[in-house]
């Protein structure tokens, strides 16, 4: 029984021994790492995301305590985004394995989104807005990702939480409805007026939009100055 009973600790005290070896892992993430820096050395210090579609970028390695990667022949290629380098593994100081690698890389870039839902008809705000980063190309002309651009604009349609905002998502407050009876001035060199008009169209601050004098019912353009008020310049 003794026996026995001393078989099975000498094979578990083995299974544990087996289990307790040191494996060691790469993965895409320390090429990643290690072709940061030399794009730092030969490109710039911009934040980069790599794609990697040529070469081994997963290795396991039993008994081995520190794992170093060293690039060589770096390229890059900077109107096709595209790389290429050889990245050669070392162990304790002994070379483990070499590999070819090959992909893109993306430059990255901060920009602001909605940080919740925002309904149409609402004004922007800091608060609204998060930061997120993203690959610089995936913005398009159309897109407007800056606060001074963002801030105190109208939600023109629903935007959603996360998602860039183009140009046509805002524009600027509506202050003058169509419909609208406001005060409009004429002025001239000499002189200025106020009369009573109706707005032909809606309108924010610094709009020109097309109003008709309630009394003569000559038809003008003016300019939006607030939500009571537009201006007539007379010739």
């Amino acid at each position: 029984m003794f026996k026995f009973g001393g078989f099975i600790v000498l094979f578990l005290g083995a299974w544990v021994q087996s289990v307790m070896a040191a494996t060691s892992y790469v993965a895409e993430a320390d090429f990643a790492q290690a072709l940061n820096k030399e794009f730092v050395e030969q490109v710039s210090d911009e934040n980069v995301d790599w794609e990697f579609y040529g070469g081994q970028t997963s290795f396991a390695f039993e008994n081995v305590s520190q794992i170093k990667i060293m690039i060589a022949k770096a390229k890059f290629d900077e109107l096709q985004n595209k790389f290429s380098a050889e990245a050669e593994i070392f162990g304790d100081g002994k070379s483990l394995a070499k590999t070819q690698l090959q992909g893109k890389y993306y430059v990255l870039g901060e920009v602001l989104v909605p940080a919740r839902n925002i309904n149409k008809g609402e004004v922007l705000t800091q608060d609204m807005l998060k930061t997120i980063t993203i690959r610089l190309n995936r913005i398009k002309p159309v897109n407007v990702v800056d606060a001074e651009a963002l801030i105190g604009r109208e939600a023109k349609r629903t935007l959603r939480e996360g998602k860039m905002i183009s140009e046509k998502d805002i524009g600027k407050v509506i202050l003058i409805h169509k419909g609208d009876i406001v005060s409009s001035l004429y002025r001239t060199a000499k002189m200025q007026i106020s009369a009573k008009v109706e707005a032909l169209e809606e309108g924010g601050k610094g709009d020109k939009i097309e109003v008709r004098n309630i009394n003569s019912k000559k038809v003008l353009f003016a300019e939006v100055v607030d939500a009571d008020t537009v201006v007539v310049e007379m010739q």
